[in-house]
């Protein structure tokens, strides 16, 4: 499934409007942060949120899918009463049977769709480690020393603490490219 399938399948789904049968994922780990909530955190937030309301919509399709097996059930109970000996109830019996399973069966389709959600969740880790590593790359040239996760400091106040004056920007970015091919002549 490529992000176009994706695209289409998160415009096209109806949102889920009943309550979940069981009790919520748990917590979901707490996204770095820094002074003004900035990408990262964003992005683990859009994460979580998609895993909760995709975790919601399955437990429902759950609950659809356990009520279409207890439909079943009492329709072949049926199929023992004397009654349903008669061609034309046997009929009817066999049309709501047929149809139980036609609905069974869009509910595991509908289940196998909702794995979209484990790929984008997987897309956006991905993302936030790399989103991570330019972060860190960027306090490592600015010399900051501020990579620790308690430590995370916005790139703009970073960068505004290091000084760069409209009299001092072209020295002080010449600086900066030469630290930056010095440390890369070292490796």
């Amino acid at each position: 499934m490529d992000q176009s399938e994706i695209d289409a399948l998160m415009k096209n789904a109806p949102a889920a409007k009943a309550k979940p049968a069981v009790a919520a994922p748990p917590a979901q780990p707490q996204p770095v942060t820094d002074d003004k909530g900035h990408v990262i955190s964003e992005l683990d937030a859009v994460t979580a949120v998609t895993e909760r309301e995709t975790n919601k919509v399955m437990d429902q399709l759950d609950v659809i899918s356990g009520l279409v097996g207890k439909q079943q059930n009492l329709v072949t109970g049926l199929l023992a009463h004397p009654a349903a000996q008669d061609p034309a109830v046997q009929k009817a019996i066999n049309e709501v049977m047929a149809s139980g399973k036609d609905i069974q069966d869009k509910v595991y389709e509908a289940m196998d769709l909702m794995q979209f959600q484990d790929i984008t969740r997987q897309k956006l880790e991905r993302i936030v480690h790399h989103l991570r590593q330019i972060h860190d790359y960027i306090v490592d040239l600015l010399g900051t020393g501020l990579k620790s996760e308690g430590e995370r400091a916005s790139i703009s106040r970073t960068i505004a603490t290091t000084g760069t004056t409209p009299d001092e920007r072209k020295e002080h970015a010449d600086s900066v490219v030469e630290e930056f091919r010095r440390l890369q002549s070292k490796d």
